[in-house]
C-alpha cells in the first residue's frame, strides 16, 4: 500500500539543515520533523479539511519550510508519492489538487546552501525529471497536470551523444528533455563541470517537452563528452 511505502523509507537518513529560530524562540534551533505522517494523511483524505491540514503540515516537515519559503532533499523522495497522490482515480479533486501544487511549489521554492542537490542534480531538476516522467498521465488529468508540466519544462536537461569543435565554438547533438532554452542561456555540466552559454542550433521536432534529438551550439568550453548532462545553471544557483 502507498502509506507503507511512504513508511518504509529512511527519511532520517536524507540530509536536513537545522534552521536558525528567532531570538524570542524557547530554542534556538529546530530541525524540520520528517514528512512520513503527513504525506500518508493526504494519501488518505477524503474531505478539503484533511487535504489542507495534510498539505500545511507538510509546508512544516523536511520537505518545504512554508513560511522561509524552501525546499529541502526530502522534497525529492516525496516527489513520487505526490504523483502517485494526483494519479490516483478515486482521490477527490482537491487531494488531487493539493498533491500538484506541493509538487509545483518544489520547482520554484529555493533550498538551503549546503542542502540543494540530490546526486549532484539541483532539487528543483531533479524533481522535473520525476515530473516529466509522468507526462502522459499528468496530462490526462487536465489544466492542473499540464500546467505542472509546463513548469518543470523551465527546468530543462540536454544529454550530449556526440560532439565536436568548430573554430571557437562546440557543437554538440544529443536529447533534450523540457522546453528548449533561450539564447545565451548559461548551463552547467554538474556541480564540478563547466558554465557554459548554449544556443538551440536544430530544436526537438517534438514539442511535447519530453526527450527528443536537438542540437545545441555551446560557447565557453572546450569539450562535452558522450554523457556530460547538460542543465540550466541558474537552477543550480539558487539558494535561500
Amino acid at each position: 500500500m502507498l502509506t507503507e511505502r511512504i513508511a518504509a523509507v529512511d527519511w532520517a537518513a536524507i540530509p536536513t539543515p537545522v534552521l536558525a529560530l528567532p531570538a524570542w524562540a524557547p530554542e534556538s534551533t529546530w530541525r524540520p520533523p520528517d514528512p512520513a505522517a503527513p504525506l500518508r494523511a493526504l494519501a488518505t483524505a477524503r474531505t478539503r479539511f484533511e487535504a489542507a491540514e495534510a498539505v500545511t503540515r507538510l509546508e512544516n516537515s523536511s520537505v518545504l519550510h512554508g513560511h522561509m519559503g524552501a525546499v529541502f532533499p526530502a522534497a525529492v523522495a516525496a516527489a513520487p508519492f505526490l504523483l502517485e497522490i494526483a494519479e490516483r482515480p478515486d482521490a477527490p479533486r482537491w487531494t488531487r489538487e493539493a498533491a500538484l501544487d506541493l509538487l509545483g511549489e518544489f520547482l520554484v521554492r529555493y533550498p538551503v546552501a549546503g542542502y540543494n542537490r540530490v546526486g549532484g542534480t539541483p532539487l528543483c531538476c531533479a524533481v522535473a525529471d520525476l515530473v516529466r516522467a509522468c507526462a502522459d498521465r499528468l496530462r490526462a488529468l487536465g489544466a492542473p497536470g499540464r500546467e505542472l508540466l509546463k513548469e518543470a519544462a523551465a527546468h530543462w536537461r540536454f544529454a550530449v551523444a556526440e560532439s565536436y569543435a568548430e573554430r571557437d565554438r562546440l557543437i554538440a547533438f544529443g536529447r533534450l528533455a523540457g522546453a528548449p532554452p533561450a539564447a545565451g542561456t548559461r548551463a552547467e555540466a554538474g556541480p564540478e563541470g563547466p558554465v557554459c552559454e548554449v544556443w538551440v542550433e536544430y530544436p526537438p521536432q517534438d514539442a511535447s517537452g519530453g526527450p527528443a534529438d536537438a542540437c545545441l551550439r555551446l560557447a565557453g568550453t572546450a569539450e562535452a563528452p558522450e554523457g556530460t548532462v547538460l542543465r540550466p545553471a541558474e537552477c543550480g544557483e539558487r539558494l535561500h
